[in-house]
């Protein structure tokens, strides 16, 4: 069906995806035969968050260095409305160093409730020089409007917009989902 649209629709693209669960050995819960076909792959842990952080660590440098993971998303898993929740423990040095080793990306998770990392550990993974993708998370069309917050954020921390993946042109952002090949001028930390 998206192959149809992108058909009608040349020259604009309709871009396929996925967010998958990290599983607890840090493998990712979607075939790689389905994985291999998407554009971009975000790799999230949604199960077990209050687990000890030398295993949190270990299962998501295990998700980030999977050559299908292209962002990993909202990393401390944490809840700021509601009954909320506290933000997974993982040594974010070692996970940060993995996603800049491998240029997985990490997601500035725009939803109100999870701003998702942190801006401590937002500015930790800056100066480890990781790349970002800013997201709204969104599960409605209204929230779309989230994104403000996520580039607020990026830009309080010091961002560069360079570093963004969701700032690149779509032949940038598809040779870096698929050979891991950044625009020219993009450096880490």
């Amino acid at each position: 069906m998206v192959a149809e649209l992108n058909g009608s629709w040349a020259p604009f693209r309709l871009l396929t995806g996925i967010e998958c669960d990290i599983l607890e050995d840090g493998s990712l819960d979607q075939e790689p035969e389905l994985l291999e076909l998407l554009d971009v792959v975000v790799v999230s842990v949604h199960s077990k968050l209050r687990m000890d952080a030398r295993s949190m660590t270990r299962r998501m440098v295990a998700a980030v260095r999977d050559p299908r993971s292209d962002v990993l998303g909202h990393c401390t898993g944490r809840l700021l409305t509601g009954r909320g929740r506290p933000e997974s423990e993982f040594d974010a040095d070692e996970v940060f160093a993995a996603c800049a080793e491998t240029g997985t990306a990490v997601e500035i998770n725009s939803r109100p409730e999870r701003l998702d990392p942190p801006r401590r550990l937002l500015r930790r993974a800056l100066a480890a020089g990781v790349l970002f993708s800013v997201d709204t998370d969104a599960h409605a069309p209204g929230q779309l409007d989230w994104q403000i917050l996520g580039c607020a954020r990026a830009q309080e921390c010091g961002v560069p917009p360079e570093r963004v993946v969701t700032t690149w042109s779509r032949q940038d952002l598809l040779a870096w989902t698929r050979e891991r090949r950044t625009p020219s001028g993009v450096t880490g930390g």
